[in-house]
């Protein structure tokens, strides 16, 4: 597989243009980042940058139908360019837009991109990571198509479902992100093809995030196990073990979610979020957990006590944390897993937060470990 990527005006600044907002690293560092990232996937990655409009279509002309997919950032082309987004309509690749700063945030005038209609998804708001992300969309969508399947009317409302031959069971994908928008689904999509490799079907779980999206995301999370549940049936696949494995924010999901069934369910948390007013204490100046149910916890404490989880287990629980996670601290598992005793806590040394969803990374295998082992 080969993945073109393509950038517009100003990026050949990145590393001095607004540091504050683009990063420090410069575009050559980026470029290697992206090739080393890929060759990590089996993926050839070519990259190429212009100031200038013309330049930019005619290499998408010349080099988008050699291409497996397309990354593009147009820069500030992004907001008026017709004739990019006509380009990458013409050259008819898997194309995903990024945006390194989340442009909904910004200037008015940023807040709209034309090009982005043109593009099969778009990340912004992420940083530079926002290019790797976008690296292993276009690789696990060729690797692995989905069987895309809505389960409400909303955009997020998606599942992507994909099912090998021989399933051993099915597993449900909550991510992470604090429950931030600029973050999506398609960040498990890496994990969702291994596991599949591995012969587990997989429904990688989109939900309603942003503020105030407590309980929306919980009641989204509870309609698209019941919708999973449902599908796989209808597929004779009903006695297929279900596990609900979350990220970061999708563990506390995944936890809460698994606690209230009764169905056989089982849960595995990746770095969960549990303890709300610890990580909320943790980032007094943008508290996610603030944000997502739309109050403090001095200004609301009742929403607060009918959000937390600390007193709550699923039937069988196995969480993976890294002990080097600094986003989400392990300490948070530690107090919730010697509360219960039927939780099982595997705390790795030297892990951090995002390596446990990334297949490329020896830890993931206690990840499928864990799936078993929540089985047993």
């Amino acid at each position: 597989m080969n993945i073109l990527i393509v950038n517009g005006p100003n990026l050949n600044l990145l590393g001095t243009r607004e540091p504050h907002i683009y990063g420090a690293d410069t575009l050559p560092d980026l470029e290697r980042r992206w090739r080393r990232h890929g060759a990590r996937l089996g993926v050839g990655v070519r990259t190429f940058q212009s100031n200038h409009e013309g330049a930019i279509i005619d290499h998408l002309h010349a080099q988008g139908p050699r291409s497996d997919g397309v990354i593009i950032n147009a820069g500030a082309l992004s907001h008026t360019s017709y004739a990019i987004h006509d380009a990458i309509v013409a050259i008819d690749r898997p194309t995903v837009e990024v945006h390194i700063s989340n442009i909904h945030e910004r200037e008015a005038w940023r807040a709209t991109s034309v090009t982005s209609p043109a593009a099969d998804v778009t990340i912004l708001g992420r940083g530079p990571v926002g290019y790797l992300n976008a690296i292993d969309h276009l690789w696990a969508a060729s690797t692995s198509p989905p069987i895309e399947m809505p389960y409400g009317d909303l955009a997020d409302q998606r599942i992507d479902l994909r099912i090998p031959a021989a399933p051993e069971g099915v597993v449900v994908l909550l991510h992470g992100g604090f429950w931030r928008p600029v973050w999506a689904r398609d960040i498990m999509d890496p994990l969702a093809v291994r596991l599949t490799e591995r012969g587990w079907a997989t429904a990688n779980v989109g939900y309603r995030r942003g503020d105030a999206s407590f309980p929306a995301a919980t009641a989204d999370v509870a309609a698209a196990l019941d919708t999973v549940r449902t599908e796989i049936a209808a597929r004779g696949l009903s006695d297929l073990p279900v596990v609900v494995v979350g990220h970061s924010a999708g563990g506390y999901l995944a936890i809460r979610e698994t606690a209230r069934r009764s169905d056989g369910t089982r849960a595995v948390g990746l770095a969960p979020v549990i303890d709300l007013a610890g990580i909320s204490s943790l980032r007094p100046d943008d508290d996610p957990v603030a944000r997502f149910l739309g109050a403090g916890l001095t200004d609301d404490p009742e929403t607060w006590t009918e959000a937390s989880i600390a007193q709550h287990a699923p039937e069988r629980l196995v969480i993976v944390h890294g002990a080097a996670d600094e986003s989400v601290p392990v300490a948070g598992s530690e107090t919730y897993a010697a509360r219960h005793p039927s939780v099982v806590l595997n705390a790795l040394p030297e892990v951090g937060h995002m390596s446990l969803i990334d297949p490329t990374q020896e830890c993931v295998a206690q990840v499928t470990a864990a799936i078993a082992d929540s089985l047993a």
